[in-house]
């Protein structure tokens, strides 16, 4: 178990340093020292404390996280990047796992570190933070927006509904989203999901902005929507009607 803290500017630029070197020296050791280093990092107040963990899916980590900071309100830890960078480090074997022979590959610098300027396109790409807010926003139905293929690579769905904001925050459309491309199930994306063809999600979001111009989607029931999406959906909306 240990004492939540927050890295500092010089904390951040260590991290950050440590991920460029990384990528040449697959095998480097994490700084974990940064974590509790008063030189690197700084408290957090309210006191709180979290436990090393696995998780199996970035929707574990988002429950998880919102157990621990229960007693903390949104706005003032959402845009604490230096709160969320700490978090990051901490739980570095988790997102960016060493193989067999300890070599890791990083993914780019936005999964791990939190820019001091808010920037929804890079901020949902942070690997502690996005699943925090996803799951707080949609619960069961984030699932849709956490999925990922391979060393943690977003897939197409994530990248097509979680990169804009008005879609990400979106109940309506999160919870189509789900009942259309993910099998509740077997718990993971339904086959042809990821595809980029006729009612796919990146079709999806082009026909939610379309949509967003007549009808009050944060206002309309999923049930409406999928009946309001057109016939390339049909194959998709029959899935989703079934599984409801």
């Amino acid at each position: 178990m240990a004492t939540v803290r927050v890295l500092n500017t010089e904390g951040l630029a260590k991290f950050t340093e440590y991920l460029a070197e990384l990528r040449t020296a697959p095998s480097k050791t994490p700084p974990f020292e940064l974590l509790t280093d008063g030189r690197y990092s700084d408290p957090f107040d309210p006191t709180v404390t979290i436990d090393t963990q696995s998780f199996a899916s970035a929707y574990e980590i988002g429950a998880y996280m919102i157990k621990v900071f229960a007693s903390c309100e949104d706005r003032l830890i959402s845009r604490n990047h230096g709160l969320w960078s700490w978090l990051a480090l901490y739980f570095f074997d988790q997102l960016c796992k060493p193989d067999e022979s300890g070599n890791r590959k990083p993914l780019e610098n936005a999964v791990y570190v939190l820019e001091e300027r808010f920037s929804f396109r890079r901020y949902y790409r942070h690997g502690i933070r996005t699943p925090w807010m996803a799951v707080k926003e949609h619960g069961e139905h984030a699932k849709v927006l956490l999925l990922t293929s391979g060393k943690g690579t977003r897939t197409d769905i994530n990248e097509q509904l979680g990169a804009y904001q008005h879609l990400f925050a979106n109940k309506t459309i999160i919870a189509s989203a789900y009942a259309m491309y993910f099998d509740a199930t077997q718990q993971k994306p339904r086959r042809g999901a990821g595809g980029k063809g006729g009612g796919s999600a990146r079709r999806l979001a082009n026909i939610a902005r379309q949509l967003e111009l007549t009808y009050d989607l944060q206002d309309c029931a999923p049930a409406k929507f999928l009946a309001l999406l057109p016939r390339e959906f049909k194959a998709w909306v029959r899935q989703a009607t079934v599984a409801s």
